[in-house]
């Protein structure tokens, strides 16, 4: 088993300097589930009103500060009348720690996904388009691992590979992991890799162009119905920005739709990207930059679900669920979904099915 590691502050603690942050008592303070970077709790205070506090993971190994991305997109876009969203109440930066408004609501699984959602997240996104057109939008930081060529989404693939097969551990997850790079991932990334070079030329970029900062779109990056909640109305509360910023809307629209977070139906996934490229239909050859994009995303979240296997992740995980982790038989089930994940990309990359 895998211990997680805690956090470093006592619940009184905690508790003292969450009221100090808020600026009244908190009566009662309940851990629930939350993201798989943070700690997150339910606060109640004396005067009866409820917040959500995030206690963000930190390590000397990570350079993206989550705490900063998240509450700095989530005021700009609250400032900028964005109401789908959790409103950002105050932040303790040196601490790690920030409080947002509690959202009421319902997970919403996969098979409950209807149009109207779509609909809805589609419009989010078109919004952030619009709010990506005024000035002060370019203070924001870049999303994570946000690249605005080819090549560097492919080295960013080829780093996290490298990674995976340098890890020095002689366990059965391990070496499965091993064969399953060596002999499925690295030809099916090759393959790809030059598929894409070959058909670049249809979008008017080469391998190396870079994207013009005026087609770049504000994205939560790591956004989907897992993360969301549905209110009693029917309304959507999109969550968790710890990835938001400056993205390429290729980037943002593939992913949706390769998301293993999600499993939506093919006609769902047409109605996506059809409203995509309505709302931003100002941006030159988006239609054939996803598909061509597509494959490329698959592969780096082939290597993403595989992060299980790296150190890092693992404390991270550690710190952000409530119980211990059973390491083997989370990298087992892990290794399952990434083949998958392959099966999928090399069986569509060069039809790519979404297109209405």
């Amino acid at each position: 088993m895998y211990s997680a590691q805690k956090t470093n502050v006592r619940p009184a603690a905690l508790k003292l300097e969450l009221s100090r942050l808020l600026g009244q008592s908190v009566a009662s303070m309940r851990r629930i589930s939350g993201g798989r970077n943070s700690q997150v709790y339910r606060l109640t205070c004396e005067g009866a009103g409820v917040y959500t506090a995030k206690l963000y993971f930190r390590h000397s190994s990570e350079d993206r500060d989550r705490l900063e991305a998240e509450f700095s997109g989530l005021h700009f876009l609250w400032e900028n009348g964005i109401r789908c969203i959790p409103r950002p109440i105050a932040a303790n930066r040196s601490g790690g720690m920030a409080i947002y408004e509690y959202i009421s609501g319902r997970k919403i699984p996969s098979a409950k996904i209807t149009d109207a959602d779509i609909d809805r997240s589609v419009d989010f996104l078109g919004k952030l388009r619009q709010l990506s057109l005024i000035e002060n939008s370019r203070s924001l930081s870049m999303a994570a691992e946000a690249y605005f060529t080819t090549r560097e989404v492919v080295d960013s693939v080829s780093r996290r590979l490298d990674r995976l097969l340098t890890l020095q551990n002689m366990e059965a997850p391990y070496r499965e992991l091993s064969a399953f790079l060596k002999n499925d991932f690295v030809p099916s990334f090759k393959e790809i890799t030059d598929w894409c070079k070959d058909n670049l030329h249809d979008t008017g970029m080469s391998y190396d162009t870079e994207l013009p900062f005026n087609e770049r779109t504000l994205s939560p990056s790591d956004f989907g119905f897992h993360n969301a909640l549905k209110r009693p109305g029917g309304d959507i509360v999109f969550l968790d920005f710890e990835y938001f910023g400056w993205d390429d809307p290729a980037k943002m629209t593939a992913d949706f739709l390769l998301h293993p977070g999600m499993e939506l139906g093919e006609t769902l996934k047409q109605r996506f990207l059809a409203g995509i490229l309505t709302h931003f239909k100002d941006i030159r050859f988006l239609d054939k930059r996803v598909g061509i994009a597509y494959p490329l995303f698959g592969l780096k979240w082939c290597l993403i679900l595989l992060n299980e296997f790296v150190p890092e992740f693992l404390m991270r995980r550690g710190f952000a669920v409530k119980q211990t982790i059973d390491k083997d038989k989370l990298q087992t089930a892990q290794l399952v979904k990434s083949r998958r994940m392959l099966a999928t990309v090399m069986n569509e990359y060069g039809h790519f099915p979404y297109h209405t």
